[in-house]
């Protein structure tokens, strides 16, 4: 616990540290370290400015994370519980900061209140430095105390934060903020053995799925196979009827348009067969670099983007290494321009930009294509869900299915009816760049 260890020994006492904090509230390292974060992300503390998920989109969150969700509000009960007598919100959020579960006695909390619901966002390039963006910003145990808050000198609240770790990841962080006259670094002990609870069930369920996986992960495979199969039969029919046509007639143009038709069907049944063939096949993940895979994709695109007068642009921030599949990736990638292009006829843009965000390397694709109907909004990524002419319907769900089964990252959009979408796509970054393989075999 290094907010711990460093308080204990760069100050002689709780009352020393309050002290100092409040004569220079960069007196601590990890604060001035989180202090030039916010000022290279751009925040600003006299205009902070609350992002908030709509409805629809917390609901997701939520229903994403329930697991960790489930298991939390025990233990988020009890710290509550033990903070009866003192004015206290107690939040738990998802790894991108996202506030998803909260316990609150709020009265006298030094403003805190202000801005505070569930489907807020608390990172620190939204809020500043606070428990849980910086938590989960160092993956670390954090104390923040009144006018170590960045920008606010007079800040009258403290909050500690604590990250929850799954499978060496960060899937979350709990945060306690109160009264900077109650704050007491020994509270963090008592919290963090909370968090190691949280963590030790989450681990157990993760190992019973694991041991349950291949019923639950062939249930999905067989509702999936059972809906291309009831998609196979319509190129099916229609080849049987193209044939009965040919044996039928005597007319060699009207022969050849039926043999073209039919190869046209079945390329189409070829394509949705090796969409499915390709969910299952275990692929081998190497660290690479994404830039170079993105500019293929997009020196392959050029001549069709040329002659339909669509701008396609790329704006590389990244030198990093991430364990990929170079064809799935790839093929995801292509899918989204793709995609994108099928549907601009009269010009446009197509901007791809590369991030680091994080401990992760994040992809946004940007385009002016019209946008996508709201109806198809929530189920954009399910089988068989968007088909645009000439298409499988397999094509987004296996994007979705590359990103976040194969390469363990995120992918999710933003979308304008009558101007456009903006597609992002995050990777974790690999700090092992050795040539080393690792298997996919999930398969969805």
């Amino acid at each position: 616990m290094k907010c711990l260890v460093e308080i204990s020994n760069d100050f002689s006492s709780w009352d020393d540290f309050i002290s100092t904090i409040n004569e220079n509230p960069t007196a601590r390292q990890i604060t001035l370290e989180s202090w030039k974060r916010c000022e290279k992300l751009g925040m600003n503390p006299k205009e902070v400015k609350f992002e908030f998920l709509s409805s629809r989109d917390l609901e997701k969150k939520k229903k994403e994370n329930s697991k960790l969700t489930e298991i939390s509000n025990l233990y988020m009960d009890s710290l509550s519980m033990s903070l009866a007598n003192i004015p206290h919100i107690i939040a738990l959020s998802d790894n991108d900061g996202w506030i998803i579960e909260f316990r609150e006695k709020t009265e006298e909390l030094g403003g805190i209140i202000e801005g505070f619901s569930l489907g807020v966002n608390w990172s620190e390039e939204n809020i500043g430095n606070n428990g849980i963006g910086t938590a989960l910003a160092m993956g670390q145990p954090i104390l923040v105390y009144g006018a170590e808050h960045y920008g606010m000198p007079d800040c009258k609240c403290g909050c500690i934060g604590v990250p929850i770790i799954n499978n060496e990841n960060v899937i979350g962080a709990i945060g306690i903020s109160v009264p900077v006259e109650h704050m007491n670094p020994v509270k963090l002990h008592s919290f963090i053995a909370c968090i190691n609870s949280i963590e030790t069930a989450m681990k157990y369920i993760n190992d019973k799925f694991s041991n349950t996986s291949t019923g639950i992960n062939l249930a999905a495979t067989s509702e999936l196979i059972a809906t291309a199969v009831h998609d196979l039969k319509n190129p099916l029919s229609v080849v049987r009827g193209l044939g009965q046509l040919g044996i039928a007639t005597s007319d060699k143009a009207r022969m050849d348009n039926y043999f073209d038709r039919i190869i046209n069907q079945v390329d189409e049944m070829n394509d949705m067969v090796m969409e499915l063939l390709s969910i299952f096949k275990p692929e081998e993940l190497t660290p690479q670099k994404v830039t170079p895979l993105i500019k293929d994709v997009l020196n392959s695109f050029q001549p069709i983007c040329t002659h339909k007068n669509i701008k396609l642009s790329l704006v590389d921030n990244v030198d990093e290494y991430a364990n990929i599949s170079k064809k799935l990736l790839k093929r995801a990638i292509e899918n989204l321009i793709n995609n994108a292009i099928q549907a601009m006829d009269n010009g446009g843009s197509i901007e791809v930009t590369t991030e680091k965000y994080k401990n992760s390397i994040l992809i946004i694709i940007k385009d002016t294509a019209g946008g996508i109907p709201e109806e198809i909004n929530e189920t954009l990524f399910e089988p068989f869900s968007f088909r645009r002419s000439g298409g499988t319907g397999l094509g987004l769900f296996m994007v979705y299915h590359t990103i976040t089964n194969i390469h363990k990252g995120k992918i999710w959009f933003d979308t304008e009816l009558g101007k456009g979408t903006t597609f992002f796509m995050k990777l974790p970054i690999t700090r092992n760049v050795e040539n080393i393989s690792v298997k996919q075999f999930e398969l969805i």
